[in-house]
């Protein structure tokens, strides 16, 4: 049985990869070693830092494939109504149709994620190993560590709100021919192993950067808290969340953007930026758009030069339930362009640059992809708050955003007070991979009562908002089991 298939990363699949990276001295611009590491290898600072540039590489390259940052965030929460002559496949996933026509085994298959939880549990395992007297200054040493563990952190707790119940692997194979399939583990177990994780990776973090350069697109201790508060919140521990999220906010350092800089967050490292995956035509790492990738799909002219059409527009149907203000709202004027006739877009992503110059055959996306920012914590927050009933408490943090935006100040209790924070979120981070599972944590995703007018009510009850599984895994491993409301459905 070929054991390694799913958890051991090859060293083919990391050095494909170092083609993201470019010869710059930055952590994210250094060419990653191969995941095949012996002890030998991990021996100095430079390989630590290195295998570190390479689980970066590896996350950045998961997140903007196939746009699956986008795809299992945004398509299924209703913000997009996908033209179905030109993407078929994603139109039907924007209506809960995860299997049949057009869809694909690879939005299934959770393969390339092992091959990153395999470099972040060498980094584990071995860094601690390298001596002190190794590093110029010990700090680094501990600054790895810590990335290390929130990596992990992000990368199952990503996988467990997508697919559920994940195996879950703490070590590396270290020899390929023993390496061993285990079963799925329960996503309980699943938040558990985050948040102990989180626990070691606050340990070795530190608030703020030494190196500017490194804002947001390199974790710190701001960005293990704004994770941990996400889980708790994911895992219904709403107290927890509170704390986490106020820790972010009051010591972090953080602040908003004002509303005349708002796009330069997409841009990415301003003081709102937490957590961010680097994305810079300047740096070599600009996003090409030719294959449509990236923000590709939601853009045509004016933004991408000679490009007449659109396959991700925005629903202006959406849009009409939840910017109720739209006339005041600064993000619905910076945000939208050319509503009407079903080809609007989304321009949080639209600073392009061309590889080739004035031929402009080459479109390049240049803008950071948002992980976590102080405004999405600000609301999480403001949402644990209602949720533990100090509404009073929950109002200055939600007002804020509103504030920021040129909204009135909301003065709700409640449930009305919990729809308009969830609404806000909906509003702030449209289109940056929260919306869907905001609406799932607050079961507010079906046809019904939900966001969603396309997402059967009956799917949704029965868990079908988590996504099956390739069943080409099972050749390779008798111990995995398909996800419950998909079993007999592929």
């Amino acid at each position: 049985m070929k054991k390694q298939r799913l958890y051991t990363a090859c060293a083919a699949a990391v050095i494909l990869v170092a083609t993201l990276v470019s010869s710059c001295s930055k952590i994210l611009d250094q060419e990653p070693h191969n995941s095949t590491f012996t002890n030998a290898y991990f021996s100095t600072e430079t390989d630590a830092k290195t295998s570190l540039a390479g689980a970066y590489a590896i996350l950045r390259n998961i997140l903007i494939r196939d746009n699956s940052w986008h795809k299992y965030g945004d398509a299924v929460s209703g913000e997009l109504a996908i033209d179905g002559s030109r993407d078929n496949g994603m139109f039907n996933i924007s209506n809960g149709q995860f299997v049949g026509l057009n869809v694909g085994s690879e939005n299934w298959n959770w393969q390339q994620y092992y091959q990153l939880l395999q470099q972040i549990n060498l980094i584990i395992n071995k860094v601690p190993g390298i001596a002190d007297n190794k590093f110029v200054n010990i700090d680094t040493k501990r600054h790895v560590i810590g990335e290390a563990y929130f990596l992990r952190a992000y990368t199952y707790f990503y996988m467990s709100r997508i697919w559920g119940d994940v195996p879950l692997k703490l070590a590396p194979d270290l020899d390929v021919s023993s390496a061993k399939n285990i079963p799925r583990s329960p996503a309980d177990s699943v938040w558990r192993q985050c948040l102990a994780d989180l626990e070691i990776a606050k340990t070795n973090l530190d608030f703020g950067y030494d190196d500017e350069s490194n804002r947001a697109v390199r974790a710190n201790k701001g960005a293990a808290l704004a994770l941990q508060a996400h889980i708790l919140a994911w895992k219904g521990d709403y107290a927890g969340c509170e704390a986490a999220a106020n820790e972010v906010i009051t010591k972090g350092g953080y602040s908003l953007v004002d509303s005349t800089n708002y796009m330069k967050i997409f841009i990415g490292k301003t003081l709102e930026g937490i957590f961010e995956i680097n994305i810079n035509d300047g740096q070599s790492e600009g996003l090409s758009l030719a294959d449509n990738s990236g923000a590709g799909k939601t853009l045509m002219m004016p933004f991408i030069d000679g490009k007449n059409y659109i396959e991700w527009p925005v629903s202006e149907f959406y849009l009409s339930k939840i910017y109720t203000d739209a006339d005041k709202d600064v993000r619905f004027k910076d945000i939208f362009y050319g509503l009407g006739g079903n080809q609007g877009q989304i321009i949080k992503y639209a600073n392009i640059a061309y590889a080739d110059g004035a031929t402009k055959k080459d479109p390049r996306m240049t803008n950071n992809l948002n992980i976590f920012r102080l405004a999405d914590i600000m609301l999480l927050r403001a949402e644990a708050l209602n949720k533990l009933h100090k509404d009073g408490d929950a109002l200055p943090l939600l007002n804020l955003v509103r504030k920021r935006a040129g909204l009135d100040p909301y003065t709700g209790t409640g449930d009305d007070l919990a729809t308009t924070i969830l609404e806000e979120r909906l509003r702030e981070l449209f289109y940056e991979g929260q919306a869907y599972y905001d609406l799932v944590r607050n079961k507010k995703l079906g046809a019904g009562n939900g966001y969603n007018e396309h997402f059967p009510d009956d799917q949704f009850r029965n868990g079908g908002w988590l996504w099956p599984i390739d069943p080409n895994m099972f050749k390779d491993d008798f111990t995995l089991v398909q996800t419950p409301y998909w079993r007999g459905k592929l």
